[in-house]
Protein backbone atom coordinates (compact mmCIF):
# COMPACT_ATOMS: atom_id res chain seq x y z
CA UNK A 1 0.00 0.00 0.00
CA UNK A 2 1.81 3.58 -0.90
CA UNK A 3 1.31 6.54 1.32
CA UNK A 4 -1.45 8.13 -0.85
CA UNK A 5 -3.13 4.99 -0.78
CA UNK A 6 -2.59 4.79 3.43
CA UNK A 7 -3.69 8.51 3.92
CA UNK A 8 -7.18 7.05 2.08
CA UNK A 9 -7.12 4.82 4.94
CA UNK A 10 -6.46 6.76 7.69
CA UNK A 11 -9.16 9.08 6.29
CA UNK A 12 -12.09 6.44 6.21
CA UNK A 13 -11.41 5.17 9.80
CA UNK A 14 -11.09 9.03 11.08
CA UNK A 15 -15.55 9.01 9.77
CA UNK A 16 -15.85 5.42 10.22
CA UNK A 17 -17.50 5.04 13.47
CA UNK A 18 -19.79 8.10 12.72
CA UNK A 19 -20.95 6.48 9.24
CA UNK A 20 -21.57 3.04 10.71
CA UNK A 21 -23.55 4.68 13.70
CA UNK A 22 -25.87 5.98 11.15
CA UNK A 23 -27.32 2.66 10.23
CA UNK A 24 -30.15 1.28 12.66
CA UNK A 25 -30.67 -2.05 13.19
CA UNK A 26 -28.32 -5.25 13.13
CA UNK A 27 -28.77 -6.24 9.75
CA UNK A 28 -28.14 -2.65 7.86
CA UNK A 29 -24.80 -2.24 10.23
CA UNK A 30 -23.75 -5.51 9.45
CA UNK A 31 -24.31 -4.53 5.58
CA UNK A 32 -22.31 -1.50 5.96
CA UNK A 33 -19.51 -2.53 7.61
CA UNK A 34 -18.59 -4.59 5.05
CA UNK A 35 -19.43 -2.41 1.73
CA UNK A 36 -17.20 0.25 3.83
CA UNK A 37 -14.56 -2.46 4.86
CA UNK A 38 -13.84 -2.73 0.81
CA UNK A 39 -13.48 0.61 0.71
CA UNK A 40 -11.41 1.22 3.36
CA UNK A 41 -9.20 -1.94 3.78
CA UNK A 42 -8.71 -1.20 -0.28
CA UNK A 43 -9.63 -5.41 -0.41
CA UNK A 44 -11.92 -7.22 -3.12
CA UNK A 45 -14.50 -8.42 -0.49
CA UNK A 46 -15.41 -8.70 3.09
CA UNK A 47 -18.19 -10.75 5.14
CA UNK A 48 -19.38 -10.87 8.37
CA UNK A 49 -20.19 -14.51 9.26
CA UNK A 50 -21.00 -16.82 12.40
CA UNK A 51 -21.18 -20.82 12.68
CA UNK A 52 -25.03 -22.04 12.51
CA UNK A 53 -25.80 -24.85 15.64
CA UNK A 54 -25.26 -27.63 13.08
CA UNK A 55 -21.86 -26.13 12.89
CA UNK A 56 -22.62 -25.36 9.24
CA UNK A 57 -21.24 -21.21 8.50
CA UNK A 58 -23.77 -18.17 7.76
CA UNK A 59 -22.80 -15.17 5.89
CA UNK A 60 -24.79 -12.54 7.88
CA UNK A 61 -23.50 -10.00 5.41
CA UNK A 62 -21.03 -9.83 2.48
CA UNK A 63 -19.98 -7.19 0.02
CA UNK A 64 -20.06 -9.89 -2.70
CA UNK A 65 -22.71 -12.70 -1.83
CA UNK A 66 -22.19 -14.68 -5.53
CA UNK A 67 -18.35 -14.91 -4.69
CA UNK A 68 -18.62 -15.42 -0.96
CA UNK A 69 -21.53 -17.96 -1.25
CA UNK A 70 -19.15 -20.07 -3.47
CA UNK A 71 -16.72 -19.90 -1.02
CA UNK A 72 -18.61 -20.54 1.82
CA UNK A 73 -20.42 -23.74 0.24
CA UNK A 74 -16.63 -24.81 -0.01
CA UNK A 75 -16.06 -23.83 3.59
CA UNK A 76 -18.84 -26.04 4.65
CA UNK A 77 -18.52 -29.10 2.35
CA UNK A 78 -14.51 -29.62 3.48
CA UNK A 79 -15.14 -28.20 6.87
CA UNK A 80 -12.06 -25.70 5.75
CA UNK A 81 -11.49 -22.22 5.94
CA UNK A 82 -9.66 -19.31 7.29
CA UNK A 83 -13.27 -17.88 8.39
CA UNK A 84 -14.19 -21.40 10.11
CA UNK A 85 -10.85 -21.35 11.66
CA UNK A 86 -11.08 -18.25 13.30
CA UNK A 87 -14.70 -19.00 14.39
CA UNK A 88 -13.19 -22.26 16.11
CA UNK A 89 -9.88 -21.03 17.88
CA UNK A 90 -11.21 -17.56 18.10
CA UNK A 91 -8.21 -15.66 17.04
CA UNK A 92 -6.98 -14.05 14.06
CA UNK A 93 -6.32 -16.69 10.81
CA UNK A 94 -4.54 -14.95 7.62
CA UNK A 95 -4.09 -17.35 4.73
CA UNK A 96 -1.80 -15.02 2.63
CA UNK A 97 -1.68 -17.63 -0.48
CA UNK A 98 -4.88 -19.93 -0.72
CA UNK A 99 -3.13 -21.29 -3.83
CA UNK A 100 -0.73 -23.40 -1.78
CA UNK A 101 -1.22 -22.97 1.68
CA UNK A 102 -0.76 -26.71 3.04
CA UNK A 103 -3.30 -26.39 5.86
CA UNK A 104 -6.29 -27.25 3.87
CA UNK A 105 -5.92 -29.24 0.85
CA UNK A 106 -9.43 -29.61 -0.23
CA UNK A 107 -10.29 -26.27 0.17
CA UNK A 108 -7.28 -24.87 -1.64
CA UNK A 109 -8.14 -27.05 -4.63
CA UNK A 110 -11.80 -25.74 -4.80
CA UNK A 111 -11.34 -21.92 -3.80
CA UNK A 112 -8.38 -21.94 -7.00
CA UNK A 113 -11.03 -23.69 -8.94
CA UNK A 114 -14.08 -21.78 -8.27
CA UNK A 115 -13.87 -18.20 -6.96
CA UNK A 116 -10.61 -15.77 -7.10
CA UNK A 117 -10.23 -15.17 -4.16
CA UNK A 118 -6.18 -15.51 -3.50
CA UNK A 119 -5.69 -14.08 -0.03
CA UNK A 120 -7.77 -13.77 3.05
CA UNK A 121 -7.51 -12.50 7.01
CA UNK A 122 -10.20 -13.33 9.10
CA UNK A 123 -10.81 -11.58 12.96
CA UNK A 124 -13.10 -12.41 15.42
CA UNK A 125 -15.66 -10.04 16.16
CA UNK A 126 -15.61 -10.28 19.96
CA UNK A 127 -16.89 -7.17 22.66
CA UNK A 128 -16.87 -7.77 26.63
CA UNK A 129 -16.69 -11.43 26.12
CA UNK A 130 -19.84 -11.41 23.70
CA UNK A 131 -19.05 -13.10 20.39
CA UNK A 132 -20.44 -11.76 17.34
CA UNK A 133 -19.55 -13.91 14.71
CA UNK A 134 -16.05 -13.29 12.16
CA UNK A 135 -14.97 -10.28 9.88
CA UNK A 136 -12.83 -11.63 7.08
CA UNK A 137 -11.47 -9.63 4.19
CA UNK A 138 -10.12 -10.95 0.93
CA UNK A 139 -8.34 -10.06 -1.93
CA UNK A 140 -7.26 -11.49 -5.56
CA UNK A 141 -4.06 -10.83 -5.13
CA UNK A 142 -1.72 -13.47 -3.08
CA UNK A 143 0.28 -12.34 -0.17
CA UNK A 144 -2.02 -8.55 -0.22
CA UNK A 145 -2.43 -8.93 3.55
CA UNK A 146 0.62 -7.12 4.53
CA UNK A 147 1.53 -6.66 8.47
CA UNK A 148 0.08 -2.54 7.67
CA UNK A 149 -2.78 -3.71 6.03
CA UNK A 150 -3.30 -6.77 8.76
CA UNK A 151 -3.05 -3.75 11.32
CA UNK A 152 -5.84 -1.65 9.47
CA UNK A 153 -7.91 -4.93 9.42
CA UNK A 154 -7.89 -5.11 12.93
CA UNK A 155 -8.16 -1.47 13.74
CA UNK A 156 -11.42 -1.81 11.19
CA UNK A 157 -12.83 -5.33 13.11
CA UNK A 158 -12.81 -3.50 16.33
CA UNK A 159 -14.99 -0.75 14.85
CA UNK A 160 -16.94 -3.32 13.50
CA UNK A 161 -17.97 -5.28 16.61
CA UNK A 162 -18.53 -2.15 18.37
CA UNK A 163 -21.29 -0.99 15.87
CA UNK A 164 -22.90 -4.69 15.13
CA UNK A 165 -23.46 -5.13 18.94
CA UNK A 166 -24.85 -1.51 19.03
CA UNK A 167 -27.20 -1.78 16.47
CA UNK A 168 -28.09 -5.65 18.40
CA UNK A 169 -28.74 -4.16 21.40
CA UNK A 170 -30.23 -1.24 19.92
CA UNK A 171 -32.65 -4.44 17.69
CA UNK A 172 -33.23 -6.14 21.49
CA UNK A 173 -34.39 -2.82 23.19
CA UNK A 174 -37.08 -2.15 19.82
CA UNK A 175 -38.13 -5.68 20.14
CA UNK A 176 -38.95 -5.67 23.90
CA UNK A 177 -41.12 -2.65 23.50
CA UNK A 178 -42.69 -3.29 21.03
CA UNK A 179 -43.46 -7.19 22.84
CA UNK A 180 -44.59 -5.14 25.65
CA UNK A 181 -46.95 -2.53 24.09
CA UNK A 182 -48.66 -5.35 21.85
CA UNK A 183 -49.53 -7.66 24.56
CA UNK A 184 -49.87 -6.52 28.41
CA UNK A 185 -49.07 -9.87 29.58
CA UNK A 186 -45.38 -10.22 28.07
CA UNK A 187 -45.01 -6.62 30.16
CA UNK A 188 -46.68 -8.36 33.34
CA UNK A 189 -44.34 -11.36 32.87
CA UNK A 190 -41.00 -9.51 32.33
CA UNK A 191 -41.87 -8.14 35.63
CA UNK A 192 -42.57 -11.15 37.46
CA UNK A 193 -38.91 -12.65 36.07
CA UNK A 194 -37.29 -9.54 36.94
CA UNK A 195 -38.20 -10.20 40.55
CA UNK A 196 -37.68 -13.91 40.82
CA UNK A 197 -34.64 -13.94 39.35
CA UNK A 198 -33.15 -10.72 40.28
CA UNK A 199 -32.26 -10.04 36.34
CA UNK A 200 -32.60 -6.63 33.99
CA UNK A 201 -35.91 -5.69 31.75
CA UNK A 202 -33.66 -6.97 28.70
CA UNK A 203 -32.75 -10.43 30.55
CA UNK A 204 -35.88 -11.55 31.62
CA UNK A 205 -37.06 -11.37 28.42
CA UNK A 206 -34.85 -12.86 26.91
CA UNK A 207 -35.44 -15.93 29.04
CA UNK A 208 -39.26 -15.91 27.60
CA UNK A 209 -37.83 -15.75 24.30
CA UNK A 210 -35.62 -18.79 25.30
CA UNK A 211 -38.41 -20.61 26.60
CA UNK A 212 -40.71 -19.99 24.03
CA UNK A 213 -37.89 -21.37 21.20
CA UNK A 214 -37.14 -24.14 22.90
CA UNK A 215 -40.33 -25.12 23.67
CA UNK A 216 -41.69 -24.09 20.25
CA UNK A 217 -44.46 -22.09 21.81
CA UNK A 218 -45.67 -18.65 21.18
CA UNK A 219 -43.91 -16.01 23.45
CA UNK A 220 -47.74 -14.73 24.43
CA UNK A 221 -48.54 -18.46 25.72
CA UNK A 222 -45.03 -18.38 27.90
CA UNK A 223 -46.21 -14.44 29.00
CA UNK A 224 -49.47 -16.47 29.66
CA UNK A 225 -47.93 -19.35 32.06
CA UNK A 226 -45.50 -17.47 33.46
CA UNK A 227 -48.16 -14.96 35.08
CA UNK A 228 -50.78 -17.83 36.07
CA UNK A 229 -47.57 -19.79 37.82
CA UNK A 230 -45.19 -17.03 38.80
CA UNK A 231 -42.40 -18.12 36.78
CA UNK A 232 -40.75 -19.56 33.34
CA UNK A 233 -42.26 -22.52 32.16
CA UNK A 234 -38.80 -24.27 31.22
CA UNK A 235 -37.15 -22.61 34.19
CA UNK A 236 -39.55 -23.96 36.78
CA UNK A 237 -39.11 -27.03 35.52
CA UNK A 238 -35.43 -27.45 35.99
CA UNK A 239 -35.83 -26.12 39.29
CA UNK A 240 -38.51 -28.83 40.45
Amino acid sequence: MNNSEREHTGARFASLAWDLAQNPGAEPTAQRIVELAVKTILCNGAAITTLRRDKTLEIIAGSDLQVLSTAVDIANRTGQSSTRAALEAKTTIVNNDVENDPRWDSYRRLMVADTPIRSTASFPLVLVGVELGVMSFYSEQPGFFTPDVLDDCAIYADHAAVALKAARAEDRGDQLAEAVSSNREIGIAVGIVMTRYSVTKDAAFDMLVVSSSHSNRKLRDIAAETVGSGDVPSWRSKRA
